[in-house]
């Protein structure tokens, strides 16, 4: 028999949704600020679509990177949470 205590399969899920909700709200933020930018720029500086496209696309791999840093530190913090929480079930089982 396993020590390891199941997790609750619905707590796994509302992390999942609250992490994929994050990670969107982010993206959509920093394109919809590329955009924004972009057709400032384009109006200031009287050109059409090029700082436009320029954004938009410098804005992809920005945005890869901030979804794999905020992966790696979530990923992190759930390991390490996982893992004070079972110390704290097995000191709770020596004490008994």
């Amino acid at each position: 028999m396993s020590n390891k205590p199941n997790p609750d399969p619905a707590s796994t899920y509302l992390l999942a949704v609250g992490v994929a909700g994050q990670v969107g709200c982010f993206l959509t933020l920093v394109a919809g600020g590329a955009v924004i930018l972009g057709l400032l720029l384009d109006q200031l500086l009287g050109t059409k679509p090029i700082f436009l496209f320029v954004f938009l696309l410098g804005s992809i791999p920005l945005n890869l990177w901030a979804v794999y840093q905020y992966t790696r530190y979530k990923t992190k913090s759930l390991q390490s949470s996982a893992s004070q929480k079972e110390d704290s079930l097995s000191d709770h089982k020596l004490e008994r």
